[in-house]
């Protein structure tokens, strides 16, 4: 059977563009990326050097104006999200968009509902879902094995070395990032949370802080104020009881994009390190550990955590592509693929889950500017 090509056109062709989004769209077969958009002719040269897109645009609308695009991905700063959302849903477009959805929770709720209304297909990119150990991590959790939840602590640590001196760029800037770390990072923990728990997040209480008040700017070289925070921190609660806990930024010195996230409960618990894709450390019941190859076994009452491997069904591995993963991305696609007048488009996450998530960041910041607890849903 002759599939038809999936058309993608790339909105905004940045590092996560160019590095990400096309790569995953050209491992899926029968997809072409027929465009790219973007303001920086540098960025858009280098999408034509690294993936031969010939068809390159200054002016988003220029591209949406086409009429052999079948999908469009947005890769923007987090201020254009909504713009180029709404204009592709006007075109009748699906769309494809990186996290956070949206500004706020306003916007976000509009995007979803004009797709909605239009009968669109959508996906907000929460790559991490896609980790072997976190697919591992939601596994055990939905079978019951930790008993009742009880408590949730995660840190979403990035820094690196140097990271005062680093030029200022639009995720230093709310009127174009809407949030800086805790809503650039913390938005995959608070979805990934989510997803593994089954559960809502009902109340919130949140602190950021900047710590680099002022950087030189990376196009003009001239001190200016940085207006979004280095670093946030929430308190929880979920539907179910559990209280969970929240840390994510960038100014953890010396670390890279480091996720981590701990769940106990009434009969066992986690601990899952996405800088160890292919392990989880646990305790479990004897007979759910039974089901799982150990590595390292606990061996003390200080030491009780025992790392068990991620099975290889849940690895993710593309025959003939050395060691490439599945991502979220090329799930859309088959989500796509599959779509059908009965079954229609079954895929998470889409918009759906990006105004969750976008609701949650919201209550944070009422509960920030309150210096008080928020109760969900807004």
């Amino acid at each position: 059977m002759n599939v038809k090509p999936l058309r993608v056109g790339i909105v905004g062709s940045g590092g996560i563009a160019v590095n990400h989004h096309v790569p995953n769209y050209l491992r899926c077969a029968d997809v072409q990326v027929v465009a790219a958009c973007d303001i920086s002719e540098a960025a858009l040269e280098q999408m034509r050097e690294r993936h031969g897109v010939a068809d390159c645009y200054c002016d988003y609308r220029d591209l949406l104006a086409r009429d052999d695009i079948d999908l469009v991905s947005v890769c923007t700063s987090n201020d254009m999200h909504y713009p180029v959302v709404m204009a592709a849903i006007e075109r009748g477009l699906d769309v494809y968009c990186e996290k956070p959805l949206a500004m706020d929770l306003r916007q976000a709720r509009e995007m979803w509902a004009a797709a909605e209304a239009k009968g669109l297909r959508t996906g907000v990119n929460f790559s991490h879902r896609r980790t072997p150990a976190a697919q591992l991590a939601r596994e055990i959790i939905a079978r019951g094995a930790l008993g009742k939840i009880t408590t949730v602590q995660a840190v979403y640590a990035a820094g690196g070395t140097g990271y005062a001196e680093r030029p200022g760029t639009w995720r230093n800037d709310r009127q174009r990032a809407g949030w800086g770390g805790l809503g650039d990072m913390g938005a995959h923990i608070l979805d990934m949370i989510r997803w593994w728990l089954g559960e809502d997040v009902v109340e919130v209480t949140a602190r950021t802080r900047t710590f680099v008040p002022q950087r030189l700017w990376h196009d003009t070289g001239l001190p200016t104020p940085v207006t979004t925070e280095d670093q946030g921190m929430v308190l929880m609660s979920f539907a179910g009881g559990a209280m969970g806990y929240l840390c994510g930024g960038y100014i953890f010195t010396g670390r890279g994009y480091d996720q981590r996230i701990e769940v106990y409960g009434s009969d066992g618990g986690l601990m899952y390190n996405q800088q160890r894709p292919l392990e989880l450390d646990v305790f479990l019941p004897p007979d759910v550990l039974a089901d799982y190859q150990v590595l390292r076994q606990g061996k003390t009452a200080d030491t009780p955590y025992t790392t068990i491997l991620v099975p290889e069904r849940l690895h993710g591995l593309i025959p003939g592509m050395n060691g490439v993963r599945r991502s979220v991305i090329m799930d859309f696609v088959d989500a796509y693929r599959a779509d059908d007048a009965d079954a229609g488009f079954c895929f998470q996450p889409g918009f759906a889950e990006g105004v969750t998530v976008q609701e949650i960041l919201d209550a944070c910041a009422l509960a920030e500017s309150g210096a008080c607890w928020v109760r969900l849903p807004l």
